[in-house]
C-alpha cells in the first residue's frame, strides 16, 4: 500500500512572513502516520505544502502511483484540497479528508472526496484502513471524544524540510479545551471536551528527541488542572523549556505558576481578545475580566514567563475609536508581544450562525476565513473600514517607537527585539495587499 499524506496548503501563506511554520513544524501528518499499522507494510510520503517546495501535485509526485491520498486542512485551505482531490482522484487514488473543514462541512466536503473523517482521528483513520484494506470503506467516519487509544512514536524524520525543524519540537498534551467560546472552532472539532493523551507518552515523546525547546499546540494547556499539574511535575525532570497557550486567569493560579516556572515554561500564549467588556460576554467570555488584565499579566511575568497576548478587533461593540486605542492599552498593561486577528465565523460556530441570521456574511468562499480578511458586515463600520483598521492596527503598533518602549520594559531585552522586529517586517507587508472584493 502506498500513501500520500498532505497538510493543504492555506490562506495565511499569502503573506509570507509571520505565518511560515519553517521552525514550529505541525505534527498533523506525523501524528496520521503513526496511526498507519505496521500490518499493512505501507509505503508513506508525507506532503506539508505549507512549507515544502514541491507542492502534492507537482511534478515530484505526479508520476507516482498512490492507493490513498489523504488531506488535511483548515477552512481556508479547503479550496486547495479540491484541487487535491481532483487531481489524485484522476490518476485513481482513492481520496480521503480530515481535519477542521471535513468535521464542519463534511456534506460540502463528501461532493469532492471518497471518505470524510469527522472530529479527532485518532480512532477513525485505523478504521477507514482497516476497512479500506477490505474493500469497504465508508463514505464517512466520526468518532467520540475520547483518550482510549494507543498513542505511538512520531518519525520527526519524515520531516524533509531541515529549516523545518531545528530549533524546536512541537507536541500536543491535550487537545480539546472545555470553554465555549462562540467564535472557537475547537469546541466544535473536540465537543467542548478535553481530549488527553497520556503524560508517559509525552514524557517519552520529549526523551526520544533532541531538542530542548518545546512547543505545546494544546488550545488550553491547563484546561485540565489536575491532568496539567501532574504533567508539570514530570516536565520538571526534563529540564526543558517550554511554551504553550493558556487562558489569562492563570495569573491567579499561583500554585500553577510555580509549578509552570519550575518545569521551565518560558512563555505563554494568552487569548485577551478584546480590551471591551462587553465584547467578550457576547462572545461567551465572560470568564475574561479586563480590569484584572493589567495586574494579572505582571504576576505571570514575575514568574519569568513571557506574555505573548492575541486579540481580535471586529467584535459587536467595536468601533474605530475603541480600535485604535489598543496599541497605548498594550503598552499600559504590558504584554510582551501583541498578535492581532479579525474576528472570524467559521462554520459551526454560534458566531456563524448568528451573522448567517442577521445576512452579514460577505462571503462562504471559504478562501477568505483567514483570520486577516473582513468576511462580515460589522455593526459599527464598514468591512472596508475594518479592514483598514486591521492593518492601520498592526502597523501602528510596531513602529520602532512603540518597539524600543517596550522592550525597555522587558527582562528578555535580546529575545524581545528580535521577535518585535519579525512582527514589524509582518505588519509592513500589509501595505501591499490589495482591498478584498467579493
Amino acid at each position: 500500500m502506498k500513501i500520500m499524506l498532505v497538510l493543504a496548503k492555506d490562506n495565511i501563506y499569502r503573506y509570507d512572513s509571520l505565518h511560515q511554520r519553517k521552525y514550529y513544524p505541525q505534527i498533523t501528518l506525523l501524528t496520521l502516520e503513526s496511526l498507519i499499522d505496521k500490518k499493512y507494510d505501507a509505503k508513506v510520503v508525507i506532503v506539508d505544502e505549507g512549507v515544502e517546495k514541491d507542492d502534492a501535485t507537482s511534478d515530484k509526485y505526479g508520476n507516482e502511483k498512490f492507493d490513498i491520498v489523504c488531506v488535511s486542512c483548515v477552512i481556508s485551505g479547503s479550496g486547495r484540497a479540491k484541487e487535491i482531490a481532483g487531481f489524485w482522484k484522476e490518476k485513481g487514488a482513492y481520496t480521503v479528508i480530515g481535519g477542521h473543514y471535513a468535521t464542519v462541512l463534511y456534506k460540502e466536503a463528501l461532493e469532492y472526496f471518497d471518505t470524510v473523517i469527522k472530529g479527532p482521528a485518532e480512532v477513525a483513520f485505523p478504521m477507514f484502513l482497516e476497512d479500506f484494506e477490505k474493500g469497504a470503506a465508508q463514505r464517512e467516519y466520526s468518532e467520540p471524544v475520547n483518550d482510549d487509544f494507543e498513542n505511538r512514536p512520531l518519525k520527526r524524520e519524515l520531516l524533509t524540510n531541515r529549516k523545518y525543524y531545528k530549533n524546536f519540537g512541537t507536541i500536543v498534551a491535550n487537545n480539546g479545551c472545555s470553554n465555549r467560546c462562540s467564535y472557537c472552532s475547537v469546541t466544535k472539532m473536540y465537543k467542548g471536551r478535553n481530549q488527553l493523551k497520556s503524560i508517559q507518552y509525552v514524557v517519552d515523546e520529549i526523551k526520544r528527541n533532541r531538542y530542548r525547546k518545546w512547543i505545546f499546540y494544546d488550545p488550553n494547556f491547563i484546561g485540565d488542572r489536575k491532568y496539567a499539574i501532574e504533567l508539570m511535575g514530570e516536565l520538571k525532570k526534563l529540564k526543558i523549556k517550554w511554551t504553550a497557550s493558556a487562558t489569562i486567569n492563570v495569573g491567579k493560579d499561583i500554585e500553577m505558576l510555580e509549578l509552570m516556572k519550575k518545569s521551565g515554561c518560558i512563555g505563554l500564549v494568552i487569548g485577551l481578545e478584546s480590551f471591551v467588556q462587553e465584547n467578550l460576554d457576547g462572545v461567551n467570555k465572560g470568564f475574561n475580566n479586563v480590569k484584572e488584565y493589567r495586574n494579572l499579566v505582571k504576576t505571570i511575568q514575575s514568574y519569568g514567563i513571557s506574555v505573548l497576548a492575541t486579540l481580535m478587533i471586529g467584535m459587536e461593540t467595536d468601533t474605530v475609536e475603541s480600535i485604535r486605542q489598543i496599541p497605548d492599552i498594550v503598552e499600559e498593561i504590558g504584554v510582551d508581544i501583541p498578535r492581532y486577528n479579525i474576528v472570524t465565523p467559521y462554520p459551526g460556530t454560534p458566531f456563524f450562525e448568528q451573522l448567517k441570521r442577521e445576512n452579514r456574511l460577505l462571503t462562504t468562499d471559504w478562501f477568505y476565513y483567514d483570520t486577516e480578511t473582513v468576511v462580515f458586515r460589522p455593526k459599527n463600520m464598514s468591512h472596508e473600514t475594518l479592514q483598514e483598521e486591521f492593518y492601520r492596527l498592526w502597523i501602528e503598533t510596531f513602529t520602532f517607537r512603540r518597539i524600543f518602549r517596550r522592550v525597555k520594559n522587558s527582562r528578555n531585552k535580546g529575545l524581545k527585539f528580535i521577535l518585535e522586529v519579525f512582527s514589524r517586517g509582518h505588519a509592513r507587508k500589509f501595505r501591499k495587499y490589495k482591498k478584498m472584493e467579493f
